[in-house]
């Protein structure tokens, strides 16, 4: 009779499939927060006990669930001798952020009987939702860290790579969400004439400009760019974003969809150099010109732009040089033959 293979815990890894089971809990959790979010925004939340918190722990349970049948699993088929050595690889932290959600649900509980229900950005700087945000980072970003243990500089497909895509994503969709008051989409940046609402403007379109291109260097570091990336991650943030406020910003979805299809295309064109070649770093400096050269356009056609063009070129100009900096920090080193 034969013994079940007995294998080390570095060996414990999963497939593609439960990865992607584990983003389908991953987006009910964080539809669950979008819709909460706005309810915040909008002053629908009067008590702990809603329909939007519903959504949002029953997504959290449903991580958890999931991610203690993978464990068992594992336990089971190979016998392991711990419950910690039957964690799969990458997903220890995962486990972590399991345990400090459950503690900052209780946590946002207590809070919200004690102090109230917080509005707008006093909601998204409360101590217990800071906790579910690190709990919620942790467990988001397990099959990134799973898949990016396969060889480096791989060329996978998108559906191949559709589960990591899909977890750098949501983690970087929960940085715009906690960062949604700099969210350059929701802001009338534009009106701003006194010099330090224009200094703040252009701090916020910084900041929306690293939250777009930043995802798509994490998977250059790791893998050749599959067709398609751009237009995924700029989508995905555009829409969840645009919940926020009911959709009245729309306008920024169509930006970047027509950015995102442009990128990808001119991605495509270089699929086949090594990441640190130039031509990347072009596509990273070319990204927020059309980005925001479209957002300057569409408000020059269909609302007022009351900027003179040192300013709102400038803006466009300083975007790009922080993209087109933070890609040349972000490629990976690679050793030169005289080395």
């Amino acid at each position: 009779m034969s013994m079940p293979m007995t294998v080390t815990p570095s060996q414990v890894r999963t497939g593609a499939s439960q990865h992607s089971i584990t983003m389908i809990m991953g987006m009910w959790l964080i539809i669950g927060l979008f819709i909460d979010g706005f309810a915040h925004n909008h002053g629908a939340v009067e008590t702990f006990f809603t329909p939007w918190h519903g959504i949002l722990y029953s997504g959290y349970l449903a991580c958890a669930v999931w991610i203690f049948m993978m464990i068992r699993m594992n336990k089971i088929t190979h016998r392991y001798a711990t419950w910690t050595e039957a964690i799969p690889v990458g997903y220890k932290l995962g486990v972590a952020g399991v345990i400090l959600f459950f503690i900052g649900g209780l946590g946002d509980m207590y809070w919200h009987t004690v102090f109230g229900i917080e509005k707008n950005i006093a909601a998204l700087l409360s101590p217990t939702h800071l906790l579910l945000l690190a709990g919620a980072l942790m467990i988001l970003t397990s099959p990134y860290r799973a898949i990016s243990h396969a060889e480096k500089g791989a060329a996978p497909t998108f559906r191949q790579l559709l589960p990591a895509l899909t977890s750098i994503g949501l983690t970087f969709t929960v940085f715009a969400f906690f960062l949604m008051y700099a969210w350059s989409f929701r802001q009338n940046l534009w009106m701003a004439r006194e010099q330090d609402a224009i200094g703040r403007a252009i701090v916020d379109f910084m900041l929306t400009t690293m939250i777009l291109v930043i995802p798509l260097m994490f998977v250059l570091r790791r893998w050749k760019l599959p067709f398609g990336t751009v237009t995924f991650f700029f989508l995905f943030e555009a829409i969840f974003l645009a919940v926020l406020d009911g959709f009245a910003h729309y306008g920024s979805i169509v930006i970047l969809l027509i950015s995102g299809i442009i990128g990808d295309v001119l991605f495509h064109g270089i699929k086949e150099r090594e990441v640190t070649d130039w031509r990347y770093k072009g596509v990273f400096f070319i990204l927020p010109v059309l980005i925001w050269g479209l957002y300057f356009i569409g408000l020059k056609l269909f609302h007022t732009l009351d900027w003179p063009p040192e300013l709102w070129g400038g803006a466009i100009f300083l975007c790009a040089l922080c993209s087109l900096g933070l890609s040349i920090l972000a490629a990976p080193v690679t050793p030169s033959r005289s080395e």
